[in-house]
């Protein structure tokens, strides 16, 4: 979701620029650096997730006036290379986008709310998936992956709706309902992250740095 500052109060604002600030400087400071510049799979691991995000988000829906919609692919990122690199592949995808589309005061609000909010909210729910549901491709796949996209995307737009207000006020005659909007878009949504972490954790689980800590934090069975 592109937010435009301008549809945002002053505090809101400034809040949502401490955050990013903050929480781009605990991302740059946590990513293994050094690793990334040694090993090339790290590498273009790293650039291919944030060039993939680049042409998925610049797919995208909009009703005029309001922000535009697009499928975040936050998840399936978060998950194949953790909390911190997913922190920092959003934000350059967020600012090469939002720099294209000649809207550079947007990153910071559009990147807390359509990057850092889904990245957090998917970490902690595959945690409690690991917590509660057996070590196995399929709790990873389902748990994580397709309803973990589905809570992230609806977490990010019901912290929209708090901050915009109402679909009525954001796109008049666009939506029946705020509740039927995220329906619209928590299917897709977890549809595609659903099926590119198949395909990962089919071809290549050790590469999912997600699937393979858990088996690294809790025995095979």
């Amino acid at each position: 979701m592109q937010i435009d500052p301008a549809n945002l109060g002053p505090v809101a604002t400034i809040t949502l620029y401490a955050v990013s600030m903050a929480a781009a400087g605990w991302a740059v400071r946590h990513v293994r650096w050094r690793r990334l510049a040694t090993d090339s799979r790290q590498f273009h691991v790293f650039a291919a997730c944030a060039v993939s995000l680049m042409v998925l988000w610049s797919i995208r829906a909009q009703a005029q006036p309001g922000p535009g919609l697009h499928v975040l692919g936050v998840t399936t990122v978060t998950l194949l290379v953790g909390l911190a690199p997913a922190c920092l592949i959003t934000l350059v995808s967020q600012a090469v986008t939002s720099l294209l589309m000649g809207d550079a005061a947007g990153i910071a609000p559009s990147w807390v709310v359509s990057s850092l909010l889904p990245i957090l909210v998917t970490e902690s729910w595959r945690r409690l998936v690991l917590r509660y549901l057996p070590t196995d491709p399929f709790a990873f796949i389902f748990g994580s992956a397709f309803f973990g996209a589905a809570i992230a995307v609806t977490a990010v737009h019901l912290v929209a709706l708090l901050l915009l207000g109402s679909p009525a006020d954001i796109w008049p005659g666009a939506v029946p309902s705020w509740p039927g909007l995220i329906l619209l878009l928590a299917f897709p949504e977890a549809f595609v992250n659903g099926t590119l972490m198949t395909l990962l954790i089919v071809y290549c689980p050790d590469a999912v740095r997600g699937y393979a800590s858990a088996y690294e934090s809790r025995p095979r069975l």
